[in-house]
Formats: structure tokens, sequence, C-alpha cells
């Protein structure tokens, strides 16, 4: 059976646990200005906002290299949630000259490597930040995602697991793992010797996060991808449910829903999330998926 496409951790998602709310000093007995506090927030400001403020704190010249980098790192961060990748190195280099111990750079650095496919390289940055700091567990989650990159599941796991252990309610650990166990349910030979031991798991790891952050979509529609391939379709279907009603607009979860609806023979209700997928923000491939769905319930055009 076709296992169903994953959502994997969200650029924006992890970029903010990196350095967005590093503080910028204010001078002493000064309260901060505006674009210091809109530089340094992690929340009710958008990415354009944040560049334009930490652009403002570049340019007034804080005091110290340090409150420099910081400045830097924000706004790197900004622009990692813009996709923006190459800026975002550019401003990370900028931190890490300021101010080499810092490991906030580091880690965003190694993560926009990461999401140009450039594992090596972030595999370097992140190596940096664990040295600096070797209880950075944040750098274990990021390199095991790098590791899981280069289809090094065994390592990838080995990091993730360090995360936990540093970080037990560090619930981006727990769905990394869960994705690892899912890419060895899939690739590696050891699955076939051992049916349902990395499904099981990835759903204890899916079930661990869920509990942490309730709101993770995210690790709803991947559970539900689980229990799809363990043939336990209404559970699938709850957690399909709970993942459209977190994020109606997302075509992942609804196309996922559908499928799942057709296996179980609810045709009609199957056709409606189909066709309802089609209006939202799906790419080519899957598009094609849902018109052949849909061509093969007899409901095309």
């Amino acid at each position: 059976m076709r296992v169903q496409k994953s959502a994997s951790l969200g650029l924006a998602l992890v970029a903010g646990l990196i350095a967005a709310t590093l503080a910028l000093p204010a001078a002493a007995g000064a309260e901060p200005t505006d674009d210091q506090s809109q530089c340094t927030a992690s929340t009710c400001v958008s990415p354009e906002q944040k560049l334009a403020s930490c652009t403002a704190v570049i340019a007034a010249a804080p005091a110290t290299p340090q409150e420099l980098a910081i400045a830097f790192t924000n706004r790197g961060n900004a622009y990692l949630s813009k996709r923006d990748l190459d800026h975002a190195i550019a401003d990370f280099d900028e931190a890490i000259r300021l101010d080499p111990k810092n490991v906030f750079p580091l880690n965003g650095r190694g993560l926009a490597y990461t999401n140009k496919s450039q594992y090596d390289r972030a595999i370097q940055d992140f190596d940096q930040a664990i040295a600096l700091n070797p209880k950075n567990a944040v750098a274990f989650n990021f390199r095991g995602n790098a590791y899981r990159g280069k289809g090094r599941y065994d390592r990838a796991i080995q990091d993730f697991d360090q995360a936990i252990g540093l970080g037990p309610g560090y619930a981006a650990a727990y769905f990394s793992r869960a994705l690892a166990y899912q890419d060895k349910m899939q690739w590696d030979f050891d699955a076939y010797l051992d049916e349902g031991r990395y499904q099981d798991r990835a759903i204890k790891d899916y079930d661990e996060a869920i509990r942490l952050a309730p709101g993770s979509r995210a690790a709803y529609n991947n559970r539900g991808n689980v229990y799809m391939s363990k043939r336990q379709y209404d559970r699938a279907l709850k957690d399909y449910d709970e993942a459209v009603r977190l994020e109606p607009d997302n075509g992942l979860f609804v196309r996922n829903r559908a499928n799942a609806l057709r296996i179980v023979g609810q045709y009609d209700r199957a056709i409606a999330e189909f066709r309802k997928a089609l209006t939202l923000n799906v790419g080519d491939a899957m598009k094609r998926q849902i018109e052949t769905a849909l061509k093969e319930l007899g409901a095309a055009g």
C-alpha cells in the first residue's frame, strides 16, 4: 500500500527555536526602542517588520560586537522564515564573525544549509555548536535532521535520542525521531525483518509530540499515515480529521483524509474531499494523483 506523504518540520517553525528571542540590551537606564523590541520579538511581528527593525538596529551600530551579532542573528531568522536562505546565510556569517562563540547563528546557518540540501555543510555548523555547548538540544535535533536528509537514519536517531535526553519536553525532537522511524519503515531492510517495530515507535513518538504540543497538526497527519500503513483506518481518519480541523486549508491533509475515506468505502465523502483538495494549494504531482483518484471513482470533471 502506498504510504501517504508525511509533513516534515516547517522551516519557519524550526527557525523560531533558534534565536528569535535573543534580547538586545538597551542603554543603561533606557527603554528599548521600537526597532529593538520588534527585532527581538518572537510573536506578533511579521517577518517583514522584523527584517525592517533588525536592519534599523544594525544601521544604528550597537555598542558591542555581541549586540550587533544578535541583530544579525535575529534578521537571519527572519530571512529563514521567508525561505530566503542565501540572505539568511549571509547574516549568520556576519553574526558568527562578530561573535564566534555564539551557538545561535551556528544553529541558524546549519538550518539554512539543511534546507538547501547541503547536509555535510550543515553538519559542520551543528558540530561546532555542540562543541561550544554540549547540552544544546536544538543543535542535536537539527543535526539529526541533516543526517536524516543524507539517509543516515540510525545516526539521525542517535542525535534525536540525545536531544530528547537533554530536553524531555522538546516536542520537535520527538517529531523528528518519528519521521526517522517512518523513513526506516519505508527504506531500511531491518523494517522487513521486524514488521511493525518502527511503526509502533513512530506512533509512540507522535503521541508524545502531540501531548507536548497539542496544536501540532503535522504530527496528527503523520500519525494518521502510520495508522494507514498498519491498516487501522478508523484511527487514521480520526487523526486526519484533527489535522484538517487545525489547518483546514492544507491540501496535503485534506488529500490524505480523502484517501482514507476512499479505502473505507465512503466514496461520496472521498469525492467531496478530493474536490476540496483541488481548490487548495497542492503541487502539480499531487494534483495529478487527485485527478486520477477522481477518475477512478467515476467523478472526473
